[in-house]
């Protein structure tokens, strides 16, 4: 009788392992969680999120009628428009800074060494353009779609003296008038080069004062320094046309700021251009934030 012989059985068919599989999905998992932390920290640094330390913005110490209220080295309560423009870019930027205020010279020699980073309310000009950063355009012209503010430089003079003086443009008569200005402000390279006879105040409000007390003849000053409430005062004042040229005031920043984080002054001129722009009080200027 023929022994039964049975085949050999089968190997069984290799079955992937339910640990791991699911190992594997574990660790795919982490690291896609990386590369998106990554990705997050990236954009997170490329969009401003690294905020500036130390961080100083600076005002002056003088008031700015509804802009910027008080004198002195301190805040008033409430402080002005300008200030609470300033709280809510930080806000919005998740970023903290201390606040200060200046005398006028100094808010452009501070903040060119970098003793503050941020000169908040300036106006462009040339000369102030070699020493601070405005947002600028590739042809080194001010960016003014990010302008805070526009105004114009014009004369001013009592309206019962007004008759006797001429102005059209290009020549101040009669000759030897005297020219009130702000020591440091805007005006004062263009004062300086026409030759006119000058009186420096340490303020719009002290040259507006000297102007009504009759201690100048005509006053140089954007004319954003008046409503016409303030003009129509007595004895009343009176603009002589046309205005010397339009000026644009900025955020400038100092060049080291500029140099070690140049995404966050981006971030922060625009956010400031649209808090500026949201304020329907905000001193005319209706251009979009948008280049």
């Amino acid at each position: 009788m023929t022994p039964n012989r049975s085949a050999p059985p089968c190997p069984p068919s290799p079955r992937p392992s339910v640990r791991g599989a699911a190992q594997r999905r574990w660790v795919s998992g982490l690291a896609l969680a990386g590369l998106l932390m990554g990705l997050s920290g990236l954009a997170q640094a490329q969009g401003g999120a690294d905020c500036p330390v130390p961080l100083r913005i600076a005002f002056l110490d003088k008031a700015i009628p509804g802009l910027l209220d008080g004198d002195g080295d301190q805040f008033a309560n409430p402080p002005g428009r300008f200030v609470e423009w300033a709280h809510s870019t930080l806000r919005r930027l998740g970023c903290k800074a201390d606040l200060v205020r200046l005398p006028q010279r100094r808010l452009l020699f501070d903040t060119a060494a970098n003793s503050t980073q941020v000169t908040f309310y300036f106006a462009h000009t040339p000369e102030r353009a070699k020493r601070l950063i405005y947002p600028l355009q590739r042809d080194g012209q001010p960016q003014r779609n990010l302008a805070l503010a526009e105004t114009r430089l014009a004369f001013f003079a009592r309206a019962d003296r007004a008759p006797g003086i001429r102005w059209d443009g290009r020549a101040l008569q009669p000759e030897g008038l005297r020219v009130g200005i702000v020591g440091g402000g805007v005006e004062e390279a263009l004062a300086n080069a026409s030759g006119w006879r000058l009186d420096r105040a340490l303020s719009h409000a002290g040259s507006i004062a000297k102007l009504r007390a009759g201690h100048v003849d005509v006053a140089l000053l954007p004319t954003l320094s008046f409503s016409e409430q303030s003009l129509a005062a007595a004895p009343a004042l009176k603009v002589l046309e046309p205005p010397l040229q339009r000026i644009y005031f900025f955020a400038p920043v100092s060049p080291v700021l500029m140099g070690q984080h140049p995404h966050f002054v981006r971030r922060f001129w625009r956010t400031l251009c649209e808090v500026a722009r949201a304020d329907p009080l905000a001193p005319g200027h209706a251009v979009s934030c948008q280049a």
